[in-house]
């Protein structure tokens, strides 16, 4: 079987199945129901239905009525021609083919690429333009020279609606990318970042610095910047920044000189969380802080037996209070005249599977006793982990239990014990990352250390923690809210960061239970905002997520 195809001279052309594909130049196209053709040609079936005329034949377009027609080949990729745009046809078997009669119909591939440009790729015919300008255009492509206007003089019939756009540009290709243009700016890439010394300067990709050759980006462009020029043959490439609407899923990529494109959140209906610095997280008190006037009441029952706490005997040693030289802000539940902040912590993480060297200086005296540094303390970790200093192997001291006589071997291990029984497995069990940076401190490695005079570390009552890659913050309220016995717990400057440098938590066991909330920092905005007049002041479980720490 064969189709007739007509061309503008009315001679008929007989194209068979099989035959060569033909390029055609599209004169109309079904778009909607309301075409006046569309009813004729199977209704909604027929959207995508072309109608052309012959491309070699130099003519004003044909009427319609007396044209061919041709249907998309492709039934999952829709990409339908504008007026005036080349495409290829060829013929195969319809629907019909079990028929007796069987027949043939025409189908279309996409645009040819004339113009080499994702906007349109029209070559009308010269005798059907009506503008002299735009006749001019096309009689000099004729002679081999590239289509280029910059002043919109163009009255190029390209659809109902469709006009043309100077300013679209196409983007310009990466080694290896794989491009899908639209025709109005919107683009997606799946390419690669070019980066390195053997690639030249015009092939350096833009959007990154960092990363290497072959990192596979994809970005997706909702249109395109509007500060480029009208020289719409000139390829561009995206820019986060100016371009309409993006998004970029990188890998390795870290995007360059990346700005907030807008502070116009405004949309109907909508919730807005608007972008705020690490300040404004953790001080904004309709977002983050709860606020409680009453103190908990105190503990009037004794404490069950297995969690009576071994107290040391009164300090022979008079010890003089020294006076921080850090400008300190504590929000705290009670009137509790001593004030056991501290401006660091030993930077070490300790955690049961730690194996340590204590030291030459680890040497049993007449105060220490034997000490067992391999007694398990608690379900996970060992006395030594809990006496281990850093800060003592390198200064050559003794943080034996006992070495002070202030507090006896005997009563730091039993408030260790305490300590870890009740509050330190209770938080590993939570978090099994959780490591130890300081737990009990002799009285020198302590002054090293720049610790308080009065700290509870020294009597083996108190464990500074960290659990990397979760905020202090989240440690802070999980303690308050699931641990029922502790002293104090402190959280130590959020400011800081992430272990092992950063923030920490103090939490304590014994001294009667004062359930004594702090928060300690050096930061004026966050004093400001946790300021002492409060009780006391915490960070709500339910926005943890929103406070970096």
């Amino acid at each position: 079987m064969s189709t007739i195809v007509k061309d503008s001279n009315n001679k008929s052309t007989p194209l068979d199945i099989g035959q060569k594909l033909i390029a055609v130049r599209v004169i109309d196209i079904i778009l909607d129901i309301s075409h006046p053709k569309a009813i004729d040609f199977g209704g909604y079936d027929s959207i995508g239905t072309i109608f052309y005329t012959i491309l070699k034949n130099n003519t004003p377009l044909e009427e319609v009525k007396t044209s061919n027609i041709a249907r998309p080949i492709f039934p999952n990729l829709k990409y339908y021609p504008l007026k005036n745009e080349v495409v290829l046809i060829l013929s195969s078997q319809d629907k019909n083919i079990y028929d007796s009669e069987g027949t043939s119909t025409s189908y279309y591939l996409p645009s040819l690429n004339i113009w080499n440009h994702p906007h349109h790729n029209a070559l009308p015919s010269v005798k059907g333009l009506k503008n002299s300008s735009t006749k001019q255009d096309y009689q000099q492509t004729e002679n081999g020279i590239v289509r280029q206007i910059t002043d919109g003089s163009t009255d190029i019939n390209l659809g109902n609606y469709f006009s043309e756009l100077l300013k679209i540009k196409p983007l310009l290709p990466y080694e290896g990318d794989y491009i899908l243009e639209g025709r109005f700016g919107n683009t997606i890439r799946l390419g690669s970042t070019n980066i390195g010394e053997n690639i030249p300067d015009e092939s350096i990709n833009n959007w990154s610095t960092s990363g290497n050759t072959g990192d596979p980006i994809l970005i997706i462009r909702n249109g395109q910047s509007e500060k480029l020029d009208n020289k719409g043959w000139i390829p561009t490439v995206e820019d986060i920044n100016d371009d309409l609407t993006s998004i970029y899923l990188t890998s390795n990529q870290q995007l360059s000189d990346f700005r907030v494109a807008s502070t116009n959140f405004q949309s109907y209906q909508a919730k807005l969380e608007l972008p705020e610095d690490l300040n404004t997280v953790l001080t904004d008190p309709k977002l983050n802080i709860i606020t409680q006037t009453d103190p908990p009441p105190p503990i009037s029952s004794p404490l069950p037996p297995t969690e009576e706490l071994i107290l040391e005997s009164p300090s022979p040693i008079i010890e003089e209070e020294e006076t921080s030289p850090f400008d300190l802000f504590i929000a705290n539940s009670g009137n509790i005249s001593v004030t056991e902040i501290e401006d660091k912590t030993e930077i070490q993480q300790i955690a049961p599977e730690s194996s340590l060297s204590l030291g030459t200086s680890y040497k049993e005296t007449p105060t220490t006793g034997p000490v067992n540094t391999q007694e398990r303390i608690g379900s996970y970790f060992n006395l030594s982990q809990l006496i281990y200093s850093q800060t003592a192997v390198e200064e050559r001291i003794n943080n034996l239990p006992g070495v002070d006589p202030s507090y006896s071997r005997d009563t730091i291990i039993n408030n260790l014990k305490n300590l870890m029984e009740n509050v330190g497995d209770k938080i590993y069990k939570k978090y099994p990352t959780m490591v130890i940076s300081s737990a009990y401190r002799s009285l020198l490695v302590n002054k090293a250390i720049g610790g308080s005079t009065t700290s509870q570390h020294r009597k083996g009552m108190a464990i500074d923690i960290q659990i990397p890659g979760v905020n202090t913050s989240e440690v802070f309220n999980w303690i308050i809210a699931n641990i029922p016995l502790w002293d104090q717990v402190i959280w130590e400057f959020p400011e800081r960061g992430f272990p092992p440098e950063g923030s920490w938590i103090h939490i304590s066991y014994g001294g009667g239970q004062r359930k004594q909330k702090k928060i300690a920092t050096s930061n004026a905005t966050l004093k400001q905002a946790y300021n002492v007049e409060k009780t006391y002041a915490f960070i709500n479980n339910a926005d943890q997520s929103k406070v970096p720490s």
